[in-house]
């Protein structure tokens, strides 16, 4: 049972990472910043898991980057764009209305209407 349990957990993980990046990033992070934003909202992410999904967030032109030079370290800043922000709203509505349906389902059980 742990495996499904972990498998159903990776996935909805996967989700819940991509939409809390995208909110994050309302303002401009890199990717220290956001991988401290993350892991100080309970969500904690690998550097692996992290970097990729930027770059295809930003591939599918939800988020747009610059690289900052002036520092010691090179840093590379994300923000999310115009239309990132339109995707992001879906997806939230989407997470709200899948939550809601879920605590339907979980009123339901608990009133023995699960039949």
């Amino acid at each position: 049972m742990s495996n499904i349990f972990e498998r159903f957990e990776k996935e909805m993980r996967r989700g819940a990472i991509q939409v809390a990046v995208m909110c994050l990033l309302e303002e401009e992070h890199y990717g220290y910043e956001i991988t401290k934003g993350l892991k100080n909202s309970g969500l904690k992410v690998e550097e692996g898991t992290l970097y990729p999904l930027l770059r295809r967030l930003e591939k599918d032109e939800l988020l747009s980057s610059r690289w900052d030079t002036g520092d010691s370290r090179p840093r590379k800043y994300y923000v999310v764009t115009d239309y990132g922000r339109d995707v992001r709203e879906n997806w939230l509505e989407f997470f709200k209305s899948i939550n809601q349906s879920v605590e339907e389902f979980e009123t339901n059980l608990n009133n023995g209407e699960g039949d």
